[in-house]
């Protein structure tokens, strides 16, 4: 039977070393946004917490606990899914059988604004990660996480990276006087971010972080703040406060000399927004044939898949692209003379987008673009989604 041990002390939780301020409120919270953390040692005092057991398993299952400031509605089972609510496996694959890891589930409801993936291979780009490592079982946990959507939260740091953020190295070589030795971007979850102290990084957008009144010897001249191009974070840079209506986190290194004091890095998130249309090109997106010259009579000579920025999809009618990660578009019930045998979206092998294709139907807990085109009698597209 499917357990819930809770801990729900009155007083709020005291706040950890390296706490920032949220963007969507001005108090202190714990640097993931939603503040949920994974104990293998009891429950958090303060926090509110729900045991995540498994009597099958000896390796330590036995006082493990999810918690999070507040409650977020969380339910374990380890006994099988809820219809009731919308729940997601949890699991290492290389558990042995026998340790009971085969119906174990972390649940929520299902009017929850939450967004929860399980990852058994390491964190997900662009998400919030929380690491679900148990020490004593040897089967693997250590790169296991439970991932959710949480907007961007982001803090520089002048003494080193903050502890349970994502933290990007932000040096100046020729300026290590002015303090450019230790300074940290970091994030509560990672997106892709690079810096680069000679010019842009080839394949990412890029943001040139500067200060004019930096002499011409400190090389502040070339360097850049990087994401991928389907990072949903942009990026503004200002030498002269924060801009307005936009988030803003202050640059601000104590030891140069040279007014960093009011300098900023704003941000506001655009998701990739994925749109298919069955009837041309969307304007003012980025557009990508999904071409079918066998399937003409399907009306596949106008369909798009759209995005607001180009993230560098490509449509393959004759097989995966070389060099590119790819998916396979198909119908099973299309004929063979239609063609749809060996078609492929590909993205960039770097990219962070993964899709999932379905034929038959939206998949849980991720994004689902429909591919709809009515017009076509050989197949029913209306049940088709492209999910990520």
């Amino acid at each position: 039977m499917g357990c819930q041990a809770l801990v729900d002390d009155a007083e709020p939780p005291a706040h950890a070393e390296g706490a920032v301020l949220s963007p969507l409120d001005t108090s202190p919270v714990f640097t993931s946004f939603h503040g949920v953390v994974f104990s293998a040692s009891g429950p958090i005092p303060g926090m509110h917490c729900i045991a995540i057991n498994e009597p099958g398993d000896p390796h330590g299952w036995d006082d493990n606990y999810l918690c999070s400031p507040v409650d977020l509605g969380f339910v374990w089972r380890n006994d099988d899914y809820v219809p009731e609510l919308r729940c997601t496996h949890v699991r290492e694959p290389a558990e042995r059988s026998g340790t009971g890891w085969i119906d174990n589930y972390l649940c929520i409801p299902h009017d929850s604004p939450l967004t929860i993936t399980w990852s058994s291979a390491g964190p997900l780009l662009g998400k919030e990660c929380v690491s679900f490592n148990e020490p004593q079982d040897p089967n693997g946990w250590s790169d296991n996480y439970l991932c959710l959507e949480a907007p961007l939260v982001m803090s520089f740091s002048a003494s080193g990276p903050i502890a349970g953020m994502s933290c990007t190295l932000m040096d100046e070589l020729a300026d290590l006087s002015g303090g450019w030795g230790n300074n940290y971007l970091c994030t509560n979850k990672d997106i892709g971010m690079r810096w680069s102290m000679s010019g842009p990084i080839s394949g990412m957008r890029c943001t040139q972080i500067h200060e004019t009144t930096e002499p011409a010897g400190n090389t502040w001249h070339d360097n850049y703040l990087c994401v991928p191009p389907e990072a949903e974070a942009m990026f503004s840079y200002s030498e002269a406060g924060p801009l307005p209506g936009r988030l803003c986190t202050q640059l601000l290194e104590a030891e140069d000399p040279y007014t960093w004091d009011d300098n900023y890095l704003c941000f506001h998130e655009v998701p990739v927004g994925l749109q298919f249309s069955a009837t041309g090109a969307i304007p003012g997106k980025a557009c990508t044939a999904l071409l079918e010259t066998s399937d003409t009579a399907g009306t596949w000579n106008d369909n798009f898949l759209c995005a607001n920025r180009d993230v560098g999809l490509r449509w393959s009618l004759g097989g995966p692209i070389s060099g590119m990660r790819c998916t396979r578009i198909y119908m099973p019930s299309e004929p063979a003379s239609t063609g749809w045998d060996d078609n492929y979206l590909c993205v960039p092998p770097t990219s962070a987008l993964r899709f999932t294709w379905s034929p038959m139907g939206r998949y849980a807990n991720m994004i689902s673009v429909p591919f709809a085109e009515p017009s076509d009698q050989h197949a029913y597209w209306m049940d088709s989604y492209l999910c990520y």
